[in-house]
């Protein structure tokens, strides 16, 4: 345990909780007694004041009475010594005394005749009133002088006086009052800080120097104060479980040292056999005993060094028939591999020539797809010009219809040329008989005439050429007929040729399906024998690896120094050296 140094007396601050604490309860009483001083005072002023004022009230009445007779009967000397008696009566706290009369005319005055008017007004309200009028807080009054009691005011009586006298009379009474309160308030705040030195400043105090001793390492040390109900209490009994808390810390602490060190010694034995273990020495061993929560430790370490050399002892014996076997696998992968590479070649090549046929064949039911394509070319063109004949033959039959029509209206136009004609004649020979008369219509019918026989020409003609035209248009109705009849024939020749290409182009389709099957199949067959080969080739590597890893584990096993038997400790092996145990 670290050693205690005393603790620093405490020293007072603004950031002390007993001078903030003692500077709230100062403010407090401060508060407090000002504010029952400032209403002392103030009640001292008011009571003195009242004073004056209910002397001025007590006064009004018995004078006022005194001025009925002088004011009702004018006796001005008797008004005069009747104020001048109220201003003796009111003492040295009296300013002013008046009369006046109904009107509110002035009648007598005694003392400072500064607040005559003032005095004066209040008076002639009291006389327009019938009642009592004050001002200046009270200490002026006004009162009203009645013949009767239920009269109307003759007069009025005013009285002024003033409370300075009264106020300075009490100024004694407020000073001590002021020093009463002075003085309660000081030993009010010697208390407060006494009392809050008791309450506060020393409990904290001695909580403050627990904390310090478990601050320096004293865990056994009683925390004070747990017995209190307060605040204080409460921390100290919280600082007690931190200490109880500490103490079970420090016990652990005491305990993970122990564990440590026994580690360490565990760890450094463990240590040295574990080399000696990676040097090859299988029978490293560890004759001495570990604290009881390390000895399982030590146990397991023999059983794995145990199971270490059986397994050891059993991969140096097979370790020669992996290597036998492995040489054997290599042999016969090599064979294979030999093997695989010469089918692989065969089936390469029987796929090139296979992928060549192929290509010819699809050639061929290309060029047989082309040729159908172009029958059928010729077969729709045969069929349109088949439809062009139609149309020509029909269009023929059509103008040699035509052609007939034209040649009887050329008749019926021949027949009205001869009416014409004959018409005209009839004209000429009517024209004749009527003399000089008809001359003018003889020249019309002449020209009718003229103009008949030239349509009769005209009609003649144009007859012959239709006849020429029909002729040569039915000779062209036969040759368009004969033509027709020929492309019909060429149309059905072409649709057999066609029917035979698509049929050739069908075929040739088909043949070159079936050898692109085979094609395929040939591919994936010749994939499959180069993945074949690969895999051999991959697992000849792999045997001659596995032949010469073999060989490696014989030589790497041949380190180990073995313990004789089947593992188990014998009498006379080797012990590894053990810290601090004797040579």
């Amino acid at each position: 345990m670290s050693v205690l140094r005393k603790l620093p007396r405490p020293t007072l601050s603004f950031g002390s909780i007993f001078l903030r604490s003692t500077a709230i309860m100062v403010g407090a009483a401060v508060c407090v007694a000002g504010a029952v001083a400032f209403q002392a005072l103030s009640t001292v002023n008011q009571l003195a004041r009242q004073g004056v004022i209910d002397h001025v009230a007590r006064m009004s009445g018995p004078y006022s009475e005194a001025l009925t007779a002088p004011l009702r009967f004018g006796v001005i000397d008797k008004v005069a010594a009747t104020v001048d008696g109220a201003l003796s009566a009111s003492g040295s706290s009296g300013r002013t005394t008046l009369a006046t009369n109904a009107d509110g005319q002035v009648l007598a005055v005694a003392g400072d005749e500064a607040i005559t008017d003032g005095l004066a007004q209040i008076a002639l309200e009291a006389v327009a009133t019938g009642a009592m009028q004050t001002a200046q807080g009270g200490l002026w009054v006004a009162v009203p002088v009645r013949a009767s009691a239920d009269g109307d005011p003759i007069g009025a009586l005013g009285i002024a006086m003033s409370d300075a006298e009264a106020m300075a009379a009490v100024a004694s009474d407020k000073a001590r009052v002021a020093l009463v309160a002075a003085v309660t308030l000081g030993v009010m705040i010697v208390i407060t800080m006494l009392v809050l030195r008791r309450m506060l400043a020393q409990p904290l105090n001695t909580v403050r120097a627990s904390i310090g001793r478990v601050r320096d390492g004293d865990y056994d040390s009683a925390v004070p104060l747990q017995g209190r109900s307060d605040e204080l209490g409460g921390i100290a009994r919280d600082l007690g479980s931190l200490v109880t808390v500490l103490q079970e810390g420090r016990a652990a602490e005491e305990d993970r040292q122990r564990q440590h060190e026994e580690q360490v010694v565990v760890v450094t034995r463990l240590g040295e056999s574990m080399d000696a273990l990676a040097r090859g020495v299988l029978d490293a061993r560890l004759y001495e005993a570990f604290p009881p929560d390390y000895e399982r430790l030590r146990a397991d370490y023999h059983r794995a060094l145990d199971s270490l050399n059986h397994a050891i002892a059993a991969v140096q014996g097979n370790a020669q028939g992996i290597s036998n076997g492995a040489s054997e696998i290599a042999k016969a992968s090599d064979d294979l591999s030999r093997r695989t590479e010469t089918q692989a070649a065969t089936l390469e090549e029987t796929a090139a020539a296979l992928d060549e046929l192929l290509a010819s064949v699809r050639s061929a039911a290309g060029n047989a797809k082309e040729a159908d394509s172009a029958v059928g070319r010729a077969r729709d063109l045969a069929a349109h010009n088949d439809e062009v004949m139609q149309s020509a033959m029909s269009a023929m039959e059509g103008i040699e219809k035509t052609s007939d029509q034209i040649a009887e209206i050329i008749t019926v136009i021949d027949d009205i040329a001869f009416q014409t004609n004959l018409l005209a004649l009839n004209a000429g020979v009517e024209a004749a008989r009527a003399g000089s008369s008809g001359k003018g219509f003889a020249v019309v019918a002449s020209e009718v005439r003229a103009l008949a026989q030239r349509s009769s020409e005209a009609a003649q003609q144009i007859k012959d050429l239709i006849t020429g035209s029909t002729d040569q248009v039915k000779q062209g109705a036969q040759l368009v007929q004969s033509a027709g009849k020929a492309l019909e024939e060429v149309v059905a020749q072409v649709g057999e040729i066609s029917e035979l290409v698509s049929g050739i182009a069908q075929g040739a389709d088909e043949q070159a399906q079936g050898l692109n099957e085979i094609n395929v199949g040939v591919t994936n067959l010749d994939q499959v024998t180069q993945q074949n080969a690969a895999m051999v080739e991959q697992s000849t590597a792999a045997a001659h690896m596995l032949r010469s890893e073999a060989s490696a584990l014989i030589d790497l096993v041949k380190q180990f120094e073995l313990e004789s038997g089947s593992g188990g400790h014998h009498p006379g092996q080797s012990e590894l050296p053990v810290p601090g145990r004797a040579a």
